[in-house]
């Protein structure tokens, strides 16, 4: 009699693998044999199987050395990434940026740690870099000042330990402090299987603003592509954030005209097109001067400016990443727009109007002078820093709540902070889908 097989089926293990909730675990479950990972990056399974609810998974501050980094350097200021609570692939405990590059790169983990944040998608961080000199430059000024025209970047993937040195950039475009400047990361995959990458800069150049491509690979980054001309249309400044939302094969900037008018510069990631939509007006109630014949009304004007969310501008996707969002404080009231498309490529944008733009507007005033310091590119959250307490909270776009999350927050991290989102469907594609 043939003894019965104590192999699992390949339903059983799928059933598995599917219940498995850690995705690190899960990750490593791939990594065991190529009959896993082939069923873990099957189209089947990515889109079946329950993924964390929020892609949030840390977020990159400048720490000072010794308040738990992994690094014993003694210099002012590290960049560390700080993981949230639970399982994660880059540890359960913040870690000083040079902790991820391998101990034979010496010279690069001696300026990791001073580098600065500049973006990040599925695993990459884009940083710039600087050198022992860069950082003295930078703290000390002479005049005349001089404009140093080179930028040096790197790309780490974090989940993998590597590190790409960029080719310097040498250019005229002022990617420097006080200028607003924009950046993406993409990943991609090769054509080879092996994970690549594309980065995206793009910044004033004079008059005009300019897009400066690299992908990885090659040898030295593309001719710069004129964006617009910023005379032309009067389009004067980006907002917020320089980093870019990325929807539907294209990098997305939001900037301010002139005329306090939206528009939306568009990048096709793969072809490098360019293009510029102005969208509907923006509202921004100021302070106003307080005039003693009208001593109360100004003051009571100026107390409502105190509780308006400022830097609230922002770009997002829906959750599921298939559509573009503005949210926008006009009027003193939190709005949330979509963007559509039409069948012949047309787009239009219209107000989600509804309970949930309500609900948050009514809770957000009743924090005192809050500011918006990020905004979820797939999250759906944005969050939310009131200054005089310091409290921090998460405002749910989908659900209209707010959320207090001053715990999660380091004091380190209230200012200047950079949140590191994974879509982890796309990540376990881009990663194991290749050599399946």
């Amino acid at each position: 009699m043939e003894e019965p097989s104590t192999t699992p089926s390949d339903d059983v293990v799928g059933e598995i693998l599917l219940r498995i909730d850690d995705v690190a675990t899960l990750f490593r479950c791939a990594a065991t044999c190529k009959s896993w990972r082939r069923r873990i990056a099957s189209p089947y399974f990515l889109l079946h199987r329950q993924w964390p609810p929020s892609p949030v998974v840390g977020f990159f501050t400048k720490r000072r050395p010794g308040t738990e980094t992994t690094t014993t350097d003694s210099s002012s200021s590290q960049l560390a990434f700080v993981p949230l609570p639970g399982p994660s692939l880059l540890g359960n405990r913040p870690r000083a940026l040079s902790s991820f590059i391998h101990s034979d790169n010496a010279a690069m983990a001696a300026v990791a740690d001073g580098a600065t944040p500049l973006a990040t998608r599925g695993g990459l961080l884009l940083v710039r870099l600087y050198s022992i000199d860069d950082n003295l430059k930078r703290k000390t000024f002479s005049f005349p000042l001089v404009f140093n025209p080179i930028v040096r970047l790197a790309v780490c993937n974090l989940l993998a330990g590597t590190w790409d040195m960029l080719p310097d950039l040498n250019c005229q475009t002022r990617f420097r402090l006080g200028n607003r400047y924009g950046c993406a990361i993409v990943p991609s995959v090769a054509g080879d299987g092996s994970p690549a990458f594309k980065v995206l800069m793009i910044g004033e150049d004079k008059d005009n603003f300019n897009l400066h491509t690299f992908v990885s690979g090659e040898a030295s980054w593309r001719a710069p592509t004129k964006c617009f001309d910023m005379t032309e249309g009067r389009v004067l400044s980006l907002e917020n954030t320089g980093a870019a939302v990325v929807c539907g094969g294209y990098a997305h900037w939001l900037f301010v005209s002139e005329s306090n008018h939206f528009h939306v510069l568009d990048v096709d990631v793969e072809t490098g097109h360019v293009s510029l939509t102005k969208l509907l007006s923006s509202i921004r109630e100021g302070f106003c001067q307080v005039d003693l014949d009208d001593y109360d009304a100004a003051m009571a004007h100026n107390q409502r400016v105190l509780h308006d969310l400022t830097d609230a501008n922002r770009l997002v996707t829906t959750s599921n990443g298939t559509r573009l969002l503005l949210c926008t404080y006009r009027g003193r009231h939190l709005e949330i727009w979509t963007r559509h498309k039409s069948g012949d490529g047309a787009t239009s944008w219209r107000h989600t109007a509804g309970e949930t733009d309500h609900k948050l507007t009514g809770l957000i005033q009743q924090l005192e002078r809050p500011q918006c310091i990020w905004s979820g590119e797939r999250s759906g959250t944005m969050l939310i820093r009131e200054c005089p307490g310091e409290r921090v909270f998460i405002a749910h776009l989908d659900t209209g709540t707010l959320e207090e999350a001053t715990d999660q927050f380091p004091d380190q991290a209230r200012n200047g902070i950079m949140p590191m989102e994974i879509d982890w469907p796309t990540y376990f594609m881009l990663r194991l889908g290749g050599s399946v």
